[in-house]
């Protein structure tokens, strides 16, 4: 289950590099608000290390100015998207809260939620399906999670003036198929699935804390392009609510269908 909305802010607003930790800090505020419950129904996903059943992704028009990146229109578009039926409707309904009271800024400015629709159901009938990355999907070592996999021979978009960043740990492409398998069998319950990857690159992908002079950043390498999965239908259906790979309640792994 998805829902889509255009979010209204002011043009030439700076974008800061881990935005997606500013778009999680709006839906965790909706969550919140979504009724009278909301507090409780917020501690008992994030009181403990529990698994969040949604993904979501933004595209944002940006333009590059004086080495920072600006919206280049008054608006982006985001989505949101889970199996859970409550918590989809919590968040929709906590973000039209938020737009009625006003009292919450995004990237330290006012804004509006304007087109807030619930997407029509996508039904999976196959039993291979051919997604493209929506946000970029990462792959933690299952051997040391402080650690994020990227697979040889993959095209790496950008090298920070050819330095190698931390937390990043190059493998075979076989291992990291591998770990993003075990990852997703962690998620949907079984192993009876297959995974190839198509043309994909690696995006260096900031994440941190605080604003971009924040002390505290990880680099992670992210994989954006398209994945063939080989699975029974509902299994396709319950990836493509919820995504892939870790992180994916951070804004990461969500997919969409190939047509």
């Amino acid at each position: 289950m998805r829902f889509s909305c255009n979010v209204f802010i002011k043009k030439g607003t700076v974008i800061p590099s881990d935005y997606r930790r500013h778009l999680l800090s709006l839906v965790k505020e909706s969550i919140k608000k979504s009724s009278n419950d909301g507090a409780e129904f917020y501690s008992r996903y994030y009181s403990e290390n529990t698994t969040k059943p949604f993904t979501f992704s933004a595209y944002i028009p940006m333009k590059n100015e004086n080495g920072k990146s600006l919206l280049s229109g008054d608006f982006f578009s985001f989505f949101f998207s889970s199996n859970d039926f409550e918590f989809l409707m919590r968040v929709y309904n906590g973000l039209l809260k938020i737009n009625l009271e006003k009292n919450f800024k995004l990237f330290g400015e006012n804004f509006s939620i304007k087109k807030i629709i619930v997407l029509p159901e996508k039904k999976f009938e196959k039993d291979t399906m051919v997604f493209k990355t929506l946000s970029p999907f990462l792959v933690r070592d299952t051997e040391n999670g402080d650690n994020y996999l990227y697979p040889k021979d993959f095209t790496i978009q950008t090298r920070n003036n050819g330095n190698q960043w931390q937390y990043w740990k190059e493998v075979e492409l076989t291992n990291y198929l591998d770990s993003l398998k075990k990852n997703i069998e962690a998620l949907v319950g079984i192993n009876d699935f297959s995974i190839t990857l198509g043309k994909n690159i690696i995006v260096p992908i900031l994440h941190g804390s605080g604003n971009d002079d924040h002390s505290f950043v990880m680099t992670f390498p992210g994989m954006k392009g398209e994945i063939e999965i080989q699975a029974n239908p509902e299994i396709l259906k319950l990836i493509y609510d919820i995504g892939i790979g870790a992180r994916r309640s951070e804004g990461f792994g969500m997919l969409e269908v190939v047509e």
